[in-house]
């Protein structure tokens, strides 16, 4: 089950945020798809709103790397980089999988700094 559950997880992550495809949302996610993340809706209506920004924001379509991919039963967690704004990102996502689809998800998220209080990598 947790390796299928990857499987459904990483390929979701790389079609909506990595291909930027709007319509991936209704692919991967459930019509009640739980958002924690407080600024996005729930629902994947709030996903695809979310998309269709990143896109206006000339974030450009990029080949999503995952350094960490860890699954326990119904639960996927995804450790990634990712551009946006002109930045690089560090994200960790938490989604709960059921049924084949993404149901709920939780994130946070830290910009790369200018300037480092340390030299050790983030990855």
């Amino acid at each position: 089950m947790s390796a299928n559950n990857k499987q459904i997880v990483t390929e979701a992550y790389q079609r909506i945020f990595g291909d930027l495809d709007v319509s991936a949302v209704d692919e991967f996610m459930s019509k009640d798809f739980v958002q924690h993340n407080p600024t996005t809706p729930d629902g994947p209506e709030g996903v695809k709103q979310l998309v269709q920004m990143l896109i206006s924001q000339g974030v450009p379509k990029q080949k999503c790397q995952y350094k960490h991919v860890i699954a326990d039963g119904d639960i996927v967690i995804l450790h990634t980089p990712y551009q946006m704004a002109g930045k690089e990102w560090r994200f960790i996502d938490i989604y709960r999988v059921a049924n084949g689809k993404l149901v709920e998800h939780w994130d946070a998220m830290m910009p790369m700094p200018e300037t480092r209080a340390n030299n050790n990598p983030m990855f």
